[in-house]
């Protein structure tokens, strides 16, 4: 008998991957006890009445046949396979440039298997797409890592994915750079994104009653719990700008001169709710928690960028610039 702590902590949509690629296996199909079993074989363990509940659920997408066999139930599906794909010179393009971006990010789990995935694809279809698409990969360079280094634990990521699918809260420990602190706070997680090349969980947080995003690299704790949510994540608000931690939404105006202002016009001008072009600069709008990180990439422009408002932010950043002043005048 195997061991209570061997179970897998398996999503939803995990196990009926599993339910779907055994039903697709075998032609004579299986009854849903016998499914159970090799579930329970994977260290998967669920209730006949869930397997059931699965097939329906599958079965509204799926080909999944059902016959009485001598008063018994039997289920199969139609093949669900990779085999004999059928790829054009453009698929394989298309998957070895997503292949060379993905590998940045290879370090996240999610990250891992896209690429593993793409390779699966690969390997499944005609020899001569595996040799054309070996040739396209060498057809696409990256100047710079366009992932991160933020090291991500990938249990923790793994629990959060289950936990978005499931709609179970989690408890969470968060180091919170801003204030240097860990705290202790109970969320509905609704997403993973990622956020300046960093993975992070977006969700609601029960401790400051509100939206929040979190860096997955800053969880130093986290237990998913059995209570659910239940409240409708398409109805969440717009995403914030830079925003990782959070405070009091700010207008921003921004005046961009120079290359910089080329540099925000070509890269940057998403971040912006509205971009203005005049005489005098580009001019940038948002409405946003002004928080560290965004001061950070408001200073990594130097003097090729003038804060409007809000008006705090400006007198704080002209009292540094004559603090630098002093300094150098000493």
């Amino acid at each position: 008998m195997k061991e209570k702590n061997t179970i897998k902590d398996v999503s939803v949509s995990q196990r009926q991957i599993y339910i779907l690629s055994l039903l697709s296996e075998n032609p004579r199909g299986y009854q849903a006890e016998e499914i159970r079993t090799r579930l329970h074989g994977w260290d998967i363990d669920v209730s006949r009445r869930t397997i059931l509940r699965d097939i329906d659920e599958l079965s509204l997408n799926y080909g999944i046949m059902e016959e009485e066999r001598d008063g018994k139930t039997f289920y199969w599906a139609d093949k669900y396979t990779l085999k004999n794909v059928d790829l054009t010179i453009e698929d394989l393009a298309s998957l070895a440039f997503a292949k060379k971006v993905l590998g940045e990010y290879s370090h996240l789990e999610m990250g891992s298997h896209a690429v593993s995935f793409i390779d699966k694809m690969v390997e499944n279809s005609a020899s001569l797409n595996k040799m054309q698409f070996d040739k396209l990969m060498d057809h696409f360079k990256l100047n710079s890592a366009a992932g991160s280094a933020d090291m991500v634990d990938k249990e923790v990521e793994m629990k959060i994915q289950n936990a978005i699918d499931n709609k179970n809260k989690i408890e969470i420990e968060y180091y919170s750079f801003a204030s240097d602190e860990v705290s202790q706070r109970i969320i509905h997680p609704y997403g993973l994104l990622l956020l300046d090349s960093y993975l992070c969980m977006e969700g609601f947080c029960e401790l400051r009653n509100e939206i929040r995003r979190f860096r997955l690299s800053r969880i130093e704790e986290l237990n998913v719990l059995d209570e659910h949510y239940t409240e409708d994540i398409a109805e969440r608000k717009e995403q914030p700008f830079l925003k990782l931690i959070g405070s009091e939404e700010e207008d921003i105006e921004l005046v961009f001169y120079g290359e910089s202002a080329r540099y925000i016009a070509e890269y940057e001008v998403g971040r912006a709710k509205r971009i203005e072009k005049k005489d005098d600069g580009l001019y940038f709008y948002q409405r946003a928690a002004v928080t560290d990180d965004v001061v950070k990439w408001i200073r990594g422009f130097g003097l090729e960028v003038k804060v409007v408002s809000p008006a705090w932010l400006s007198e704080q950043l002209l009292e540094e610039a004559r603090e630098r002043v002093r300094i150098y005048d000493n």
